[in-house]
């Protein structure tokens, strides 16, 4: 049962977009993670479905990492293959799924740089990439190329 006090999913993610856009953007850094707002058309009705989403770096490349493909922002973007990214000099972005070892490689960055525990994820939050690399054909992690208009 949920604690009445605590806000739904839908509020969290509305008060962390809110949070996000309140202040300057982060600079992308190796080894770190940014808070951006990405917005992805929906795989059904085509309508824009924004949420706040860590965006972490990796050997200058950025990417976005789920903790398994059933995930509805996953879903989107698996159909749609491309988002937009709030506040990126250039928005727009194509993502790529990728199942190699920079994907486990961009997990473990994330969750590193995250500095606290995540049950969300099928391994350990602190597991080795070597462990993390067995998970990628379940996890999602897209790198972004950005699309110049």
């Amino acid at each position: 049962m949920t604690n009445p006090a605590e806000p739904t999913p839908g509020e969290h993610n509305r008060l962390m977009m809110e949070r996000v856009r309140a202040g300057d953007p982060a600079p992308y850094q190796e080894g770190q993670y940014v808070l951006r707002v990405m917005t992805v058309p929906g795989r059904k009705s085509g309508e824009p479905r924004s949420l706040p989403i860590a965006i972490p770096t990796v050997a200058g490349e950025h990417y976005l990492c789920g903790p398994n493909r059933r995930r509805d922002w996953v879903r989107n973007l698996l159909a749609a293959g491309e988002c937009e990214i709030e506040r990126d000099p250039l928005p727009r972005h194509r993502a790529v799924l990728i199942e190699n070892d920079t994907a486990a490689s961009a997990v473990h960055t994330y969750l590193a740089a995250l500095g606290r525990p995540s049950t969300e994820w099928p391994f350990p939050s602190d597991a080795p990439v070597s462990e993390i690399a067995t998970h990628v054909g379940e996890i999602a992690v897209f790198r972004l190329e950005p699309v110049q208009l």
